[in-house]
């Protein structure tokens, strides 16, 4: 896993003793985070290039360069040397006192380091602030995870099943473009063989993902001929996940699950998302990389529900997003999960499902061919409901007033698919767009 390196310099003919509290304060702060630390600050050009020769064999995602008191162009330009192309977080302390010896002159440092970085096209961010602040310390956890998962983007693979249903052009992605701009990579199967594959799994194969369904399902026959097609499937792509490593999928879904393969394929994307693979039906590929930049934000890679954005009621500044599938550990424990057959074509194996209560981010990944790739970000929160439709559905409860959000949705050309994650990553997300170098369109009142 990558990790973080924070790089506390110092001049020592500034006030050290007050440089060194500051630097130990924010090692402090860091300790839930995956970052190597020097023991103490760095006083020279020689002393951070000896602690950056000692941890030259990790793999590094992002670097905080702590300006502890002023410094020159000198430090920042070797580590830019060393890393030209990893994101950096610059930060400086306030000066401690006014009146007599100007004890820091760290703010002089933070703009001679930006000075140098701005110059070398080098991307960086920067916070200015003590540590115990609740804004930096805010800051400085944002840029922390911005900058784990662009590393991770960089080494994703997609998987994709097949090609996108009839219309959903939305849903197709330029490989080249994707690659440039995130690092992603696309690898696809053909899902005609996908169904062979699966329908010659034997039962000792499938077996656990059989269990699975059973434990997670109410009414879930087990020996239903569309029981086992579902489990199969499932099974066969997490195949392909050990194989080709694929964090995400993008699936082709209708006519072919139900005409080729004669089962719902919502119980498949259900029990793939539960199992922390976000899987994205009608092949949506940028809604595969929505869910899997969400689910690397969160901090235990909880599970992400991809949705259409079904509906929305002004009088409680409510949208409704639906599909026919939802992990199941995202289901409001009052209803469970039951199993059903698809709304439309009537087939099992389908979920019932009402998303639990509980504060929500949504992204979408936007893409253009005229305008390339931008982010769009809001929050809710989900009101203790029963399901709306047959399928998986929530009730969010915008921050933004839902008439003028969804009248700025569809002008704006928006996606109909949005990936939602449990808990406030707006902030994050901003970092992520800047990281990237994205415009990111944030929806809050």
């Amino acid at each position: 896993m990558s990790k973080i390196i924070y790089l506390p310099v110092v001049r020592r003919k500034f006030d050290a003793d007050t440089a060194e509290k500051i630097m130990q304060a924010t090692r402090q702060q860091l300790k839930p985070y995956e970052v190597l630390t020097p023991e103490s600050a760095l006083g020279d050009p020689t002393e951070l290039s000896h602690y950056l020769s000692s941890v030259q064999h990790e793999q590094i995602a992002g670097i905080i360069f702590h300006n502890t008191t002023f410094t020159d162009a000198e430090f920042i330009k070797l580590v830019h040397e060393w890393y030209p192309t990893t994101p950096i977080l610059l930060l400086a302390p306030h000066e401690p006192s006014v009146g007599g010896w100007l004890r820091l002159n760290a703010l002089t440092g933070l703009m001679s380091s930006g000075n140098y970085l701005a110059s070398q096209h080098h991307q960086f961010n920067h916070v200015y602030g003590n540590p115990d602040e609740p804004a930096v310390r805010s800051q400085i956890g944002s840029f922390v995870k911005a900058a784990t998962v662009k590393d991770a983007l960089a080494h994703l693979n997609i998987g994709v099943v097949g090609t996108y249903p009839p219309g959903f052009f939305f849903s197709d992605a330029n490989a080249h473009e994707l690659h440039v701009r995130f690092g992603a990579t696309l690898i696809h199967y053909n899902i005609d063989d996908a169904f062979e594959r699966a329908l010659a799994l034997a039962p000792a194969v499938y077996a656990e993902q059989l269990d699975y369904a059973n434990a997670h399902f109410t009414g879930l026959n087990p020996e239903a001929e569309e029981t086992i097609r579902y489990v199969k499937f499932a099974t066969l792509m997490q195949q392909y996940q050990a194989t080709d490593h694929l964090g995400a999928l993008a699936s082709r879904c209708w006519p072919d699950f139900f005409d080729k393969y004669h089962s719902a394929p919502g119980a498949v994307w259900s029990q793939l998302c539960d199992q922390l693979l976000p899987t994205a039906m009608e092949c949506d590929i940028h809604g595969a990389l929505s869910m899997y930049i969400l689910q690397e934000m969160t901090a235990d890679h909880d599970a992400i529900f991809l949705g259409d954005l079904a509906s929305m009621d002004p009088t409680d500044n409510t949208l409704t997003t639906w599909h026919d599938y939802g992990a199941f550990s995202l289901a409001n424990p009052k209803y469970g999960v039951e199993a059903s057959v698809h709304p439309n074509r009537k087939m099992p194996v389908s979920p019932n499902m009402s998303l639990k209560p509980g504060q929500v981010t949504l992204l979408r990944v936007h893409y253009t061919e005229l305008d390339g790739y931008s982010l769009a970000v809001s929050r809710g929160t989900v009101l203790d409901t029963k399901p709306q439709f047959n399928g998986a559905s929530g009730r969010i409860q915008m921050e933004e007033n839902v008439t003028k959000l969804v009248d700025d949705l569809v002008e704006n050309g928006y996606e109909s698919h949005f990936a939602i994650a449990y808990g406030d990553y707006v902030e994050d997300l901003k970092a992520l767009g800047r990281l990237l170098k994205l415009p990111v369109k944030v929806y809050l009142n």
